[in-house]
C-alpha cells in the first residue's frame, strides 16, 4: 500500500471515532431534549434553576460542538458529492473500480491521492 493511502486510511479511521462519538453526543443531547419536552408536557417540567453548574456546562459544550459539526457537514457534504460524481465518472473511464459497499467519493479521493500524491503543494502537482 503507498504511503498517501496508508495515511488516508488512518485519517478515516480516525474520522470514524471522531463521527461515533459526535453521534453518541447528539443522541444523548437529543434524549434530554426529549426527556425534557415529555416532562413539560406533563406539567412537570426540568427546572433550570434546578441543573447543576456541570450539567449546564454540559449541555453548553455538546450544543456547541453538535452546531460546530453540523455547521461542518453542511459544508462537507458538497465535496463529497462532487467526488462521488467524479468517482462514477472515473469507473465509467475505467479508471477506478468500485466494489459493493464501497464509496464512490472515497474510491475518487484513493485515485487523486494516488495519482498526484500528498502533501506536495498543490501548484507544484498541477504542473
Amino acid at each position: 500500500m503507498s504511503a498517501p493511502l496508508a495515511i488516508l486510511r488512518l485519517s478515516v479511521l480516525r474520522e470514524k471515532k471522531m463521527t461515533d462519538k459526535l453521534k453518541e453526543k447528539i443522541e444523548k443531547f437529543l434524549t434530554m431534549c426529549l426527556k425534557s419536552k415529555s416532562e413539560k408536557e406533563s406539567g412537570n417540567p426540568i427546572k433550570v434553576d434546578e441543573l447543576t453548574e456541570e450539567q449546564h456546562k454540559e449541555i453548553a459544550v455538546d450544543a456547541v460542538a453538535i452546531t460546530n459539526s453540523l455547521m461542518e457537514l453542511q459544508r462537507l457534504l458538497p465535496l463529497s458529492r462532487q467526488l462521488a460524481e467524479l468517482g462514477h465518472l472515473f469507473e465509467a473511464q475505467g479508471k477506478i473500480s468500485v466494489k459493493a459497499g464501497e464509496a464512490y467519493d472515497e474510491a475518487a479521493l484513493s485515485f487523486l491521492t494516488e495519482l498526484y500524491g500528498a502533501g506536495i503543494p498543490l501548484p507544484t502537482r498541477l504542473h
